[in-house]
């Protein structure tokens, strides 16, 4: 697994034919002979799965592999044995630059993961359909209770509390809380989509807010369901979920001891050796919340570039490099659709320099209309 600018990517050795399990994200690769795997998870199209009638049941991976490799693949899903009764609502999308979406139909689905035959390797997820969905809605799914200890400060102690379904893997949440300490407890609780969750604490503690409306989500942005802050520096904290009936669904006990506070404190050596975000991205939430409105703002102007355009536009790109970062390689612009080039301009750059980058270019082919549409971004 590897982390750069908030983007994890994975990788993985497969040493001949069988089954192999991603023990970050879930995934089963069925293998037909030694490969090398490269994944990462992408941002799932909101038009193409409206068009369908879709909703995302799970993230969407981006897949690399040498083709006829991988012969089936095995997406994690968070349904419970009673919901897989109406297996009819779940399916895997099959998501290509040309060919746009196919709805695969599973081979098997199991208490765990959904099967099917890998056609040629792109972007795959899960989906539920919309409509017949919504008859299971009371159902509970399998779901997380993820716990992240802010950074020590002269104030108590501060909790971020995350529910989220069972099937989103905790290396994709862990990166937006980097400088956080995450606890490792039994997550596993049963959340019903739409019903309202509580937490109480004891000690007493301010927790934000009272209640929370728990909706199903796939990221890209994990934000917490509830913050817990302390009136006291307590050794150990007791938390209970409880549904809207005010009925127990989670109960774990946390030992927070000044020791463990002083572990997250990195020595000056260290410290300057971590790539850290600049003043303007202090905040992570923000940060996330920037970077997904750039994507979906520079997605926006290069759909305003007509075919000659954008041509042009990749070629002025291919040069650009900020501070000493690697330079977007040709290859990887030369057939390249204009979601494919959002990401790459945002996985090589930071927020800050991201910007920079696609003035200086908008500017190269002559488009300062988009220049000055992209400076209200600021």
């Amino acid at each position: 697994m590897k982390t750069e600018y908030l983007q994890v990517s994975y990788r993985f050795m497969c040493p001949g034919p069988g089954a192999f399990q991603c023990t970050f994200t879930g995934l089963v690769f069925v293998m037909t002979r030694e490969a090398e795997v490269l994944y990462r998870t992408v941002l799932w199209p909101d038009g193409l799965l409206e068009s369908a009638g879709k909703t995302p049941a799970g993230m969407l991976f981006n897949i690399e592999c040498s083709e006829g490799s991988i012969s089936q693949l095995h997406l994690p899903h968070c349904e419970t044995k009673k919901a897989l009764c109406f297996n009819r609502f779940l399916s895997v999308a099959h998501i290509t630059d040309d060919d746009g979406m196919n709805i695969l139909e599973p081979m098997r689905i199991t208490d765990t993961h959904v099967s099917v035959n890998v056609p040629h390797l792109s972007n795959f997820g899960l989906v539920w359909d919309t409509i017949r969905s919504c008859l299971h809605m009371t159902l509970p799914l399998k779901g997380q209770v993820l716990l992240f200890l802010r950074p020590p400060s002269e104030d108590p102690p501060i909790l971020d509390v995350l529910l989220l379904q069972e099937n989103i893997p905790l290396s994709e949440v862990s990166v937006q809380y980097e400088e956080s300490k995450h606890f490792k407890v039994s997550s596993e609780c049963l959340l019903t989509a739409d019903h309202s969750y509580s937490v109480r604490c004891e000690p007493q503690a301010s927790i934000d807010p009272e209640n929370k409306t728990f909706r199903k989500g796939c990221g890209p942005n994990f934000h917490p369901t509830f913050v817990i802050s302390m009136t006291t520096n307590p050794e150990r904290v007791t938390l209970v979920l409880q549904d809207q009936h005010c009925t127990e669904v989670w109960k774990h006990n946390l030992y927070i001891s000044n020791s463990g506070l002083k572990t997250l404190k990195l020595d000056p050596d260290r410290r300057n050796n971590i790539k850290r975000p600049s003043s303007r991205e202090t905040s992570t939430g923000v940060t996330l919340q920037k970077r997904t409105s750039l994507k979906r703002k520079l997605f926006h102007i290069l759909g305003e570039l007509s075919d000659d355009d954008f041509d042009n536009f990749k070629w002025f790109l291919k040069d650009e490099s900020l501070d000493g970062s690697s330079l977007i390689q040709e290859a990887d612009l030369e057939n390249a659709k204009r979601r494919h080039v959002v990401d790459l301009i945002m996985n090589r750059f930071k927020l800050t320099k991201a910007l920079k980058v696609i003035e200086r270019v908008l500017k190269n082919i002559g488009k300062n209309n988009l220049v000055e549409e992209l400076q209200t971004f600021h």
